[in-house]
């Protein structure tokens, strides 16, 4: 692996494990490869509720491909702290909450790049954390 760290949103994780979008898949896996990656349990939490309610993978599968995200990924837990990080955010970007809560995250880590499809592309945050989109075709 190579390139920033990055931090890693919900649904690029939903994009690499999911068949519904190919294009979009090959984009993700790609991204997930080249550099180290944190996610946070608060990401797990929402990608596996996504993967019950919203796709066709089995329940048995999900607990295999969450164990395989955690051996390759960082995954860090939210502190109290991070929730008052979080409302700064809110109040300063206008992120909502939930999302506010993972920059907060993604900066304390110390990454570099945010990879969400759902953020505003190429904004910088706090001066460190830059939100990129790796399934955009620019």
């Amino acid at each position: 692996m190579h390139g920033a760290k990055a931090f890693i949103d919900t649904n690029i994780l939903v994009y690499a494990f999911t068949a519904d979008e190919p294009v979009k898949r090959e984009k993700a896996l790609a991204f997930l490869d080249e550099r180290p990656c944190v996610i946070s349990t608060q990401v797990l939490k929402e990608f596996t509720y996504v993967l019950l309610k919203k796709s066709q993978v089995k329940p048995k599968a999900i607990g295999k491909i969450v164990h395989e995200i955690s051996e390759v990924a960082t995954v860090v837990n939210e502190e109290a702290a991070l929730i008052l990080a979080a409302v700064e955010i809110y109040k300063r970007y206008g992120y909502v909450f939930y999302d506010s809560l993972i920059i907060a995250t993604a900066l304390h880590n110390g990454c570099t790049m945010l990879a969400s499809e759902d953020m505003q592309e190429g904004q910088i945050v706090a001066g460190t954390l830059e939100i990129v989109n790796p399934l955009s075709d620019r």
